[in-house]
């Protein structure tokens, strides 16, 4: 007689954090289930597959491939588990496990229903359970989606709100936190100004803002959140399509701004890898056939590298300094074409304090009604005293920031009951001014002095697009510049501002160039560095200094002097930093 079929068993405990909060079907309690019938009916326990936090929509789980590679190598002939859906909620899936099954010689096993997979019927009734249980799955998604696609319509936020906004009732929708929308606004400036994600979280890392950690995943889902538009987003978590509900919640960044910023991250992802530095990026237009130029390279026998821009489409390249030369003249022209109207620069002076002053007060009104409600909820019982600590002194910290900038706003307040002439004067010498600092810019061509970093990045936060022609003999000519839209203003002075503000490269040396300082300003600059740094004074009328004088174990600063009047002589005062 034939001895019987030693059973060597899998037991298959799973949940999720749905189904234990839910319905209390622990792992232990279903482990403790499974091994009663494998010692009531004698099977051998090769192993406990404990499946924890994990869904059944598919078969890519830990702990279930590991079971199925187990039963295929001839360690076990019988699952067994608690209850079908704990293996799997899809008839697809339960297709190929009944198949896998077969080809095994292997059986499955349920404590809590009638399963014998040896018989047609049995195989009958685990199908009829899984469509059962797939049934309702389904139906408890078309709930949920129902519930979270209206509250996505009436601007209802489930869980919390991102950096920027806060609730005041569960039942309302969410309001702009002044203070942290300040933050969120500075976000996307840096990031259009061509700072990269990494550099804006350790700029924020070190001043503390909000006094929080500020990861790269923070930021660059705050640059990517179509909620700081006044959109909400639904289905992003699911492999569904993603709805969007337009203007449900109040905006803190206007699209345009939004909409650069993509455009900016996805012309970055597609340069992350590059290891050398291309000045015109993703900024040259084909000029056959009108597409963004890529960058390619080539390196020389003397081990010189050759940075060109290469048109996939049409495959002509043409050499990085072929362009620079041509661009830099168009783009003096035009910068100087910008300077003439450029007369939209408003100062401090025109600030409209008022509405700030009201803006702050009501934020101050409403963190106080917020500490009010933090206190009673610790009062009725709801919340704990640590909670009520922490809430507490967040509030306080907001406070305080909200208090110093109305205080900070009722100063300037003060100082603006001057009359329109006065301030008519204060803007013609504040053009002025940039004005001769734009022109010394572009007279000692600083352009050329930047490094290749520098000049990248001032194209970057400036330019959009470049229009090029190229005769037979690879001379390129520029056709037209577009300008980033959000930098057009006043663009005739600040990009060469921002050319004179960076530290400039003079035979191999980095030197600090500083904005124009009258006498007062100059000294009262030096007298601060003193306390840090011991400091020599050389003052020099004229343009050229020999850099070869100076110590290289010295920092150079160059600092220009505001001139009286446009017929005295440019005078330099040049410090002499060290340690």
């Amino acid at each position: 007689m034939e001895e019987p079929k030693k059973i060597i068993a899998g037991l298959y405990p799973r949940v999720s954090t749905e189904d234990q909060s839910r319905y209390g079907h622990s792992l232990d309690e279903q482990e403790e289930k499974l091994r009663q019938l494998c010692n009531f009916k004698e099977y051998e326990i090769y192993k406990v597959y404990r499946e924890e936090g994990v869904s059944a929509k598919n078969m890519e789980r830990p702990r279930f491939k590991e079971m199925i590679q187990d039963m295929k190598e001839g360690k076990i002939n019988k699952i067994v588990v608690y209850k079908l859906d704990r293996l799997t909620r899809s008839i697809k899936d339960l297709e190929s496990i009944c198949t896998m099954l077969e080809e095994y010689d292997c059986s499955l096993e349920s404590v809590a229903e009638e399963i014998n997979t040896d018989t047609a019927n049995g195989k009958f009734f685990i199908r009829m359970l899984t469509i059962l249980a797939q049934l309702e799955i389904e139906r408890t998604s078309e709930r949920t989606k129902f519930g979270l696609v209206g509250a996505a319509k009436k601007g209802h936020l489930s869980g919390r709100p991102p950096v920027g906004y806060r609730k005041v009732d569960k039942d309302k929708g969410i309001f702009i936190d002044e203070v942290q929308a300040d933050v969120v606004r500075r976000i996307f400036k840096l990031y259009l100004d061509g700072l990269a994600v990494n550099s804006i979280c350790k700029l924020f890392n070190d001043e503390e803002v909000l006094n929080r950690k500020w990861p790269t995943t923070t930021v660059d889902k705050i640059l990517s959140n179509q909620l700081y538009i006044g959109n909400m987003e639904y289905g992003k978590r699911t492999d569904g399509d993603i709805q969007v509900f337009e203007d449900v919640v109040p905006s803190i960044i206007d699209k345009t701004t939004f909409e650069m910023v993509q455009k900016r991250k996805e012309k970055n992802l597609k340069n992350y890898t590059r290891k050398l530095t291309y000045i015109f990026m993703q900024k040259i237009r084909c000029p056959k056939c009108n597409k963004i130029m890529g960058g390619c390279s080539s390196t020389s026998k003397n081990n010189t590298k050759h940075l060109y821009y290469k048109c996939a489409n049409c495959k002509m390249r043409i050499n990085e300094k072929r362009i620079e030369k041509p661009l830099m003249k168009f783009l003096n022209d035009m910068l100087d074409f910008f300077l003439i109207i450029d007369n939209s620069f408003k100062p401090s002076l025109n600030r409209n304090t008022k509405n700030d002053i009201k803006k702050y007060q009501k934020l101050e009104s409403d963190l106080k009604e917020k500490e009010t409600r933090i206190k009673k909820a610790f009062v009725d019982g709801i919340i704990e005293p640590t909670t009520l600590q922490s809430e507490l002194n967040e509030i306080e910290r907001e406070l305080n920031h909200t208090k110093n900038k109305i205080i900070e706003l009722q100063k300037l307040d003060e100082t603006l009951d001057i009359k329109q002439d006065m301030e008519t004067i204060f803007n013609l010498k504040e053009i002025e001014k940039m004005k001769a600092k734009s022109d010394y810019v572009k007279k000692n061509n600083l352009w050329n002095k930047l490094s290749k970093d520098q000049k990248q990045y001032l194209i970057n936060k400036y330019v959009d697009e470049i229009e090029i022609d190229v005769d037979k003999d690879y001379n390129v000519s520029i056709l037209n510049i577009i300008f980033n839209k959000n930098e057009i203003e006043n663009i005739g002075y600040m990009f060469r501002t921002d050319c004179f503000d960076m530290i400039i490269n003079v035979e191999n040396r980095d030197i600090i160039l500083s904005n124009y300082k009258n006498e007062k300003q100059k000294q009262s600059y030096i007298s601060t560095l003193r306390n840090f740094y011991k400091i020599k004074e050389t003052e020099i009328i004229g343009e050229l200094f020999d850099i070869k004088n100076f110590s290289k174990d010295e920092i150079i600063q160059i600092i220009p002097q505001e001139k009286d009047n446009k017929f005295e002589k440019n005078k330099f005062t040049i410090l002499q930093i060290g340690a």
